[in-house]
């Protein structure tokens, strides 16, 4: 799965996926960026993702053009950790009624 730079996504939302992302670790998180804003990374090397934060902004604007999350992080319902739901039927020690 091809994907797109964390900046560019939010600036356009309908950005092409890049062919080579540059990908930094900050904190615990992996960021991709494209060459431009990788670029611009490795000018400021942040080192936490508040500074990462701060060097992506909005043109005049007080947003962030990096989310809170990584992509990876954004499932809707953790997996569950035994993995799989259990059956739902009878279990030996219930009443048969």
């Amino acid at each position: 799965m091809a994907r797109r730079c964390e900046v560019c996504e939010n600036l356009t939302p309908e950005a092409q996926p890049t062919r080579r992302l540059q990908r930094f670790l900050v904190e615990d998180r992996v960021v991709a960026l494209c060459a431009e804003h990788g670029h611009a990374f490795r000018e400021q090397r942040p080192e936490t993702l508040e500074q990462v934060a701060q060097l992506f902004r909005e043109d005049g604007g007080k947003r962030s053009l990096l989310s809170r999350r990584a992509p990876i992080e954004r499932r809707q319902f953790p997996m569950r950790p035994e993995s799989r739901r259990h059956n739902a039927g009878r279990r030996a020690g219930d009443d048969v009624g």
